[in-house]
């Protein structure tokens, strides 16, 4: 099964939107949630718009946010050859995933964040060739400044952008100022925007409001059960990765690189932002899937992929119908 996914074909696509159908088929019962925050104050009150639309309507909103989102995430990686062949196992890896934990089969502000953060790795690969790098930067730190006022716990960002603009270039002082100034620019408008109205003294709302807190624990299993198969997944795909990481052109070792950063960065922020939730792990799927892509690629024991795969597809399943519930007590 994982074979088809290998492949370079235009049925591939097909394939993606039959696989994001049958890992989330809870939704032919229960229609996808809009699930919003009570914190978030530019986002959330968007998205609250459409959670009174009817049940397919949210079904394929939320079916073509993750198959866009896969399909660009795996657009991305082949188009700056971090992959020797073009394939779909990226893409597969992240419709995977993004259906294991509950808190992630619904339409949420994560969710939509994840364009943005898929756009940056873009804007990233984009900089090692162009002559304007001045623009690109810039480019970078605006829209990293805005998917921070839109989801703060996107916060790590500043940071994760921050490396990777000197990984890919050479260290220049211009460029970090000019990094500075768009990540700020979001925030000015705001600001401005607040003043004008006389509301100046809400703007530390919009901002990320950074402590200790403790997660809901009350889904342990499927939490440790998640979570440790896309750990196996993401150290098989490294470790295949860096067996290949030789073949590869410098672009390519220094994103991934990059995506590496980008999963340890991220891995704080549910932790560490008053309300995220589980949900904002979702941040670390793009990077993750990137990285456990190279299993399935590279790895050629199809029994094992294949065992894999079907794991993880019985795994969304489980969780997404409660499967915890039909076991016996004891």
């Amino acid at each position: 099964m994982v074979s088809l996914f290998k492949e370079k074909t235009s049925i591939g696509v097909f394939r993606l939107m039959l696989l994001s159908v049958v890992v989330h088929a809870k939704f032919f019962i229960h229609s996808p949630q809009v699930v919003v925050s009570t914190d978030n104050m530019l986002l959330a009150p968007l998205l609250k718009y459409i959670i009174d639309w009817p049940t397919l309507v949210l079904a394929m909103i939320y079916h073509a946010l993750i198959v866009i989102q896969a399909l660009r995430l795996n657009y991305i990686l082949g188009n700056h050859k971090l992959f020797a062949h073009t394939n779909f196992t990226v893409a597969m890896c992240y419709i995977l995933f993004t259906g294991l934990l509950p808190q992630w089969c619904v339409i949420s502000e994560a969710l939509v964040i994840n364009i943005l953060i898929i756009w940056l790795i873009h804007l990233l690969c984009q900089l090692y060739h162009t002559a304007k790098a001045g623009a690109v930067v810039f480019n970078i730190g605006l829209v990293t400044g805005i998917a921070i006022l839109l989801y703060p716990p996107a916060y790590p960002l500043i940071l994760i952008m921050l490396i990777g603009i000197m990984i890919i270039r050479p260290f220049k002082f211009t460029q970090l100022i000019t990094y500075i100034i768009g990540t700020a620019l979001p925030l000015y408008f705001l600001g401005a925007y607040l003043y004008f109205f006389d509301q100046f003294s809400h703007v530390q709302l919009y901002l990320p409001r950074l402590g200790l807190y403790k997660l809901d624990l009350s889904q342990k299993g499927t939490l440790i059960g998640c979570f440790s198969l896309i750990l196996i997944c993401v150290i098989g795909g490294f470790s295949y990765l860096q067996a290949n990481m030789h073949k590869l052109l410098i672009l390519a070792r220094k994103c991934w690189i990059i995506l590496f950063l980008m999963v340890l960065f991220f891995i704080p922020a549910p932790f560490t932002l008053a309300g995220a939730g589980w949900a904002a792990a979702l941040l670390l799927m793009p990077a993750a899937a990137a990285i456990a892509g190279n299993l399935f690629y590279y790895n050629q024991q199809k029994v094992i992929l294949a065992v894999l795969f079907w794991l993880l597809i019985f795994s969304a399943w489980f969780y997404s119908f409660n499967g915890w519930a039909l076991l016996p007590k004891t």
